[in-house]
Formats: C-alpha cells, structure tokens, sequence
C-alpha cells in the first residue's frame, strides 16, 4: 500500500522512525476528523477538560452499577448516554471500545493524566489485579468526594479574602475617578492650599484617569514575570515554601498537604500496593511541590533500607531527640514509627487523618468568621481616608469663602 522500500533504509533495514511518523500524521488526521465530525453534530470541545465533580459523578454512578451486579460493558454503555461533558462522554467510550480490544481501563486512563489522577489510576490498576472493582471504586467514590469538598475548602479560605478585598480596591477606583475629580474642580476654584492628605488623594485620582496605561502595562509585565518564573523549578520550590510559611494561611497549606498524603497512602495501603509504590502514587496526589519532593526523598531512603521514621528525621536512640523536619508534624512521625514496630500504620494513619481533617476544617471555619470583620475595617479605612481627605479642606470654609 505504501511501497515496501517506503521503511527501509539503502542497507534494507527496517527504518522505524518513518513508520511512526507515518502513524503520528495518521492520528492527527484522525483527531482532525473527529473534531470536524464533532462541530458538525454540535458537539464542540473547545475546552478539553473534565471537572473534579464531573469525575466524580463516573465514579459514582460506576460503583452504584457494579454493585447492583450489571457487566462492566453495559455499565459503561449506559455512562455513555448519561454523561453530558462531551469530552468525558468520549473518554468514556474509548474505555468501553478498549475493553473490546484487550486495553485495559487503568491503560486507556493513563491517555488522559488531566482528567484521571495517579491515585485514580493505580486503584484501577489494583482492580484488574485483585478482580474487587466495587470495593475500589466505593473507596475511590468516598475519597473523590472528600478531596473535592476538602478543595473546595481551602480554595475558599484562600480566595475569600481576595475576593472582598478586590471588590473593595474596585469600589475606590470607582469613586477615584467618577466621584473625585467632580469635588476638586471647587478645590481647583477656591485657589487655597489642600491639605497633604487630599493631594495625595486627587494626585491619585488623576493617576487613574491620565496614565492608567501604566498602571495596566505594571500588572501585565508582573504576571508575565511570574508566569515566566513559574516555568522554572528552583522557583516553583521557592513559591511552594513560601506558601507553607506565610502567617495565616501556611497551616492550611501543610495541614491540607498532609491530609491529602494521608488519605491517598492509607487507601492505597488498603488496597494491598506496595510500599513504596504507593509512597510514589500518593506524593503525586500531593499538591506543593515542596512536600512532593519531601515525599519522594522519603522514599528514595527507605528505598535504600531506612525506615520511614527516621528518613523523617525521628531519631529515638537518644534521650533527648531533636525533629526538624518542618513539613511533617513529630506526632506524624511517632505514629510512623509506633507502626514500624506494631505494623499498625493503617489503622494508626486513619485516625491521626480524622484528626487533622476536623482540626484543618475547624480552622477554615474560624479563619472565615475571623476575616469577615477584618476585611469591613479595611474597607471602612480606605473609603474612610477618601471621605477624610475630601472633608478636610471644608474645615477650612472661611478662608475659602474670602478667596472665591
């Protein structure tokens, strides 16, 4: 079809670089198909992406098929029609078409590291090991759902303030430059000395309204900066401590990570992977990359016959011992220890992550309510000073009254 000398070179050896580019341009003229095909029935994927809740909708309703004992095929089947994301819809029907053709469901996950994160992959892998697809997928279901409201959580805590306090900075540049400038054309009037509270108000305000391009060009060269830095990973380890150690909101960011590692280890214990295959996994399942690159220097050392206790830096030979390591609590790590001696670190890891799951929720919770009336006094000091410095040449009436 192609001409057999096509993939051989002059010495007629097979030349393998030309047969996958020939199947590359095959597949790009595949997906070019299908994507024409898609905008033909309506059905565009602009955005190729699936969202936590949407994943774990499949989840759910998978494991409520499965263990109402219908087939894995016609489970799918009926997922197909149910799934209103095109993009998932099509996920899932490479599932049931691979199922056709061998390919296994954790093999044709792995196409998509977007969509289905390594925790989600390797339980399914454990699935077609250990034939207890229900069982995974209860576990998967219930995990699935308390990362996202745990997400969902902490995004808050970290976004409300931000939140409020750009509804506030838009309410003052709105009054920078509709209210402002009308009060000091009388100031322009009166000829008299404004106090230096009001000029650096009205200095302010006519910032915005004749060179706020500099002040637009300032914020886009700043997100292109570290977006640019972000491209780097000394950076991205430099931002990923910051994070752990900004006052506040720092608890959150390693008591979150923590919770997170926990719960995806003790799952994937449970499941009978091994040991540092699961240290691998739940270190992916782990947001900052400062507690991913911890975790994998944790396993690089038990890897090499060091318990996992002391690759934490818990030394109990001593009377006295010292921990210092800042990313794991010294209880995290007597726990692990206190396992090593009983192989207890299921059960053990499974209360200490209730424990710290309710202590991280009780902190949002709080942190929340402790916000609210800290962000109402910046905004009464900010609209306060405007209202101040507009006020403040009135005190003065008499004299501007002899000068108009």
């Amino acid at each position: 079809m192609f001409g057999q000398a096509t993939f051989y070179d002059r010495y007629w050896n097979f030349d393998n670089k030309k047969f996958l580019t020939l199947l590359e341009k095959a597949k790009k003229a595949k997906e070019k198909n299908l994507k024409w095909s898609s905008f033909q029935n309506k059905e565009i994927t602009l955005f190729n992406s699936v969202w936590k809740k949407e994943l774990w909708q499949f989840v759910n309703k998978l494991a409520i098929f499965l263990n109402s004992w219908i087939d894995i095929k016609s489970a799918l089947a009926i997922l197909i029609k149910q799934t209103k994301n095109p993009y998932m819809q099509k996920i899932v029907t490479e599932i049931r078409q691979n199922i056709d053709h061998w390919i296994s469901i954790s093999e044709t996950m792995e196409n998509y590291p977007k969509v289905f994160d390594n925790l989600t992959i390797s339980l399914i892998n454990v699935w077609e090991k250990t034939w207890q697809l229900w069982l995974i997928l209860d576990e998967l279901d219930t995990t699935l759902l308390e990362n996202i409201e745990l997400k969902w959580k902490v995004k808050w805590a970290m976004i409300y303030p931000i939140i409020l306090l750009s509804l506030t900075i838009m309410m003052v540049v709105f009054m920078m430059i509709f209210i402002i400038p009308k009060i000091t054309e009388s100031f322009d009037k009166a000829w008299t000395d404004l106090p230096w509270l009001t000029q650096f108000v009205v200095w302010v305000s006519d910032f915005l309204i004749e060179k706020w391009y500099i002040l637009i060009a300032v914020i886009f060269i700043f997100v292109f900066i570290m977006k640019l830095i972000n491209t780097t990973y000394y950076w991205k380890i430099f931002f990923a401590g910051l994070f752990t150690k900004l006052p506040i909101f720092g608890y959150i960011v390693k008591q979150s990570n923590v919770v997170y590692f926990i719960k995806a280890f003790t799952l994937l214990q449970n499941s009978w992977v091994l040991l540092l295959e699961a240290m691998k996994t739940a270190s992916n399942v782990v947001p900052n990359l400062l507690y991913k690159r911890e975790l994998i220097r944790v396993k690089n050392e038990v890897e090499v016959w060091l318990t996992i206790s002391k690759a934490l830096w818990l030394n109990l030979e001593y009377e006295t011992s010292i921990y210092t390591n800042t990313l794991f609590s010294e209880e995290f790590a007597y726990v692990v220890s206190t396992w090593e001696e009983t192989w207890s670190l299921s059960k053990s890891l499974k209360k200490i992550w209730k424990n710290y799951n309710k202590e991280l929720q009780r902190y949002i919770w709080n942190l929340s309510s402790m916000m609210e009336p800290v962000i109402i006094v910046i905004v009464w000091f900010l609209v306060g000073t405007i209202v101040i410095a507009i006020m403040l040449p009135f005190f003065e009436l008499g004299d501007v009254a002899s000068k108009m």
